[in-house]
C-alpha cells in the first residue's frame, strides 16, 4: 500500500466521522441569508413565506406551498407503491470516495421527507378553480426525476384528465433525471412529455413555476411544454440544462457565457419564460387571473345568469353558483 492510497483511505474515514455528527444548523431556529448575510428567525421566515427582508427567497417546503396555493383543504394524490426506485441495484464501491448503495439513499430521503417520491401531488381548488398541483421536493435527492417520480407524475396527469380539472400546475425544483436509474430514468423525459400532451389535448391550461434550480432532463422535457412559464422571484438561478463550467467546456470558452446565464433575468432576456414575479406571494393571484382569462370564467358566469333569467325559478340557484 503506497502513501497515496493510505491518505485516500484516511480521507474517507474522516468524511464518515463528520457525516455522523449531528448537524447543528438543521436543528437551529435561525437561518442565514446568502444574499444579505442577515440571520433570520425561522418562525419569522415562516410567517413571511420564507422570504428574507432583502427579498431573497429561501426554498419553501412543499406542503406549505400547497397550503399557499389551495383555497382550503386538498387531497393528496399518492404515489404508486409497486414501482422500484432502484431498478439497477446501483452501488458505488469504496475507493476514491465513500461507497454506498443507492437504495439506502432512497430510504434516507423517504425518512427525511415522509414522501415516497420526490414529488408531492395534490388536487383541490385554487381561487375556486379545480386544480392539480405537482411540487418537486429538493430535499428528496435534490428533486431527482427517476422511475418512481415518472409514474407519480403520470398518475397525477391521468387524474387531472379524468376529473377534467380547470388547471394543471407544476412547481419545479429538480436536479434532473436520476442518473442512478440509467435508461429507466431517462424514459421519464418521454413519459412526462406524453403526459403533458394528454393534458393539452383536454384543453387544460398548464402552468410551470420555476421555484429554484431546475436542470438536466427535467428542464429539457416537460418544463417548456407549459402554456405559461412563471419564475417566482428574481432570486431564482440555475435554470439551465447544464452548469456554467460544463457549458463553457462545450463552447470552448468561458467568455461566451454571460454573467446572468441561468438566472431569472438571463432566462427572461433569452425569451425562455413569460413572467418573473416580485414575490412568491403573487403566485396564486397570477395563476388565477391568467387561468380565468383563458377559461373565460366571467363569460361563463354571465351566460349562466342569462339562462337563469329564462327560468326565474332557477335564477337564485344559478346566481349563487356563479358567485
Amino acid at each position: 500500500m503506497n502513501w497515496i492510497t493510505r491518505w485516500k483511505k484516511i480521507g474517507i474515514k474522516v468524511k464518515q466521522i463528520f457525516k455522523k455528527q449531528p448537524l447543528g444548523q438543521e436543528a437551529s431556529d435561525w437561518k442565514n441569508c446568502p444574499k444579505c448575510q442577515k440571520i433570520s428567525y425561522k418562525p419569522d421566515l415562516f410567517n413571511n413565506s420564507y422570504i428574507c427582508e432583502c427579498s431573497y427567497h429561501f426554498d419553501l417546503p412543499p406542503k406549505l406551498r400547497l397550503e399557499s396555493l389551495f383555497d382550503s383543504s386538498y387531497e393528496i394524490i399518492e404515489a404508486s407503491e409497486n414501482i422500484n426506485p432502484d431498478p439497477l441495484n446501483f452501488e458505488v464501491k469504496d475507493g476514491a470516495r465513500e461507497g454506498y448503495k443507492y437504495i439506502d439513499k432512497v430510504k434516507k430521503y423517504r425518512k427525511i421527507t415522509k414522501q415516497q417520491t420526490a414529488l408531492i401531488c395534490a388536487s383541490g381548488k385554487v381561487s375556486n378553480l379545480s386544480a392539480v398541483v405537482v411540487c418537486f421536493n429538493p430535499k428528496f435527492g435534490a428533486g431527482r426525476f427517476g422511475p418512481a417520480e415518472n409514474e407519480h407524475f403520470l398518475k397525477a396527469a391521468n387524474f387531472a384528465v379524468q376529473k377534467k380539472v380547470d388547471i394543471w400546475v407544476v412547481v419545479y425544483q429538480s436536479s434532473g433525471i436520476d442518473v442512478h436509474t440509467g435508461v429507466t430514468g431517462l424514459a421519464g423525459m418521454t413519459k412526462s412529455v406524453i403526459a403533458m400532451n394528454e393534458i393539452k389535448k383536454n384543453n387544460i391550461p398548464t402552468f410551470c413555476v420555476a421555484a429554484r434550480a431546475t436542470a438536466g432532463g427535467t428542464y429539457a422535457s416537460s418544463f417548456f411544454m407549459h402554456d405559461f412559464i412563471i419564475i417566482e422571484s428574481k432570486c431564482v438561478e440555475n435554470l439551465l440544462f447544464s452548469g456554467k463550467r460544463v457549458t463553457a467546456n462545450i463552447l470552448k470558452g468561458t467568455d461566451q457565457i454571460p454573467d446572468d446565464f441561468g438566472t431569472a433575468p438571463g432566462v427572461m432576456k433569452s425569451g425562455l419564460a413569460d413572467i418573473t414575479l416580485e414575490s412568491r406571494k403573487e403566485l396564486k393571484d397570477t395563476i388565477s387571473k391568467l387561468a380565468k382569462i383563458i377559461l373565460k370564467v366571467d363569460d361563463l358566469k354571465t351566460k349562466k345568469v342569462d339562462e337563469a333569467h329564462e327560468n326565474p325559478e332557477d335564477f337564485k340557484k344559478t346566481a349563487s353558483t356563479a358567485s
